[in-house]
């Protein structure tokens, strides 16, 4: 194998790696999940809703890593966990929207606002 077909192969084993790493991103915070704008959240806000809305509770370690898993050797402390949690409270309140901390495990929304990804719009 020359050069030539050695790169070619390693941009083709490159691409497939970062569409897996896509499709798991999507699988752990989805972005299909509407978010008003009225809410004002941001960017990583929204992922952190939509990683709670998709499943049952979400784990600290989940929402770690719907944050910064583009940024493993920079992991964020339970402080950086906590504190995002608690500005998403103080934002979805006002719209009837709870997040309830299960202890030693992680966090859920209110019954009434968790949902299927395959229910979703779009």
């Amino acid at each position: 194998m020359d050069e030539r077909d050695l790169i070619a192969r390693l941009r083709a084993d490159n691409a497939t790696l970062r569409e897996q790493v896509r499709q798991l991103e999507e699988i752990l915070a989805p972005t299909s999940i509407a978010v008003p704008d009225e809410w004002g959240l941001t960017k990583s806000e929204r992922r952190v809703y939509a990683c709670l809305a998709c499943r049952d509770q979400a784990s600290r370690t989940a929402i770690m890593q719907t944050l910064y898993s583009n940024r493993p050797g920079d992991p964020p402390t339970e402080n950086t966990i906590h504190a995002f949690v608690y500005r998403l409270r103080k934002k979805l309140t006002p719209f009837g929207i709870g997040i309830t901390t299960v202890w030693a495990e992680g966090y859920r929304l209110h019954e009434r606002r968790r949902t299927n990804p395959e229910q979703l719009p779009g």
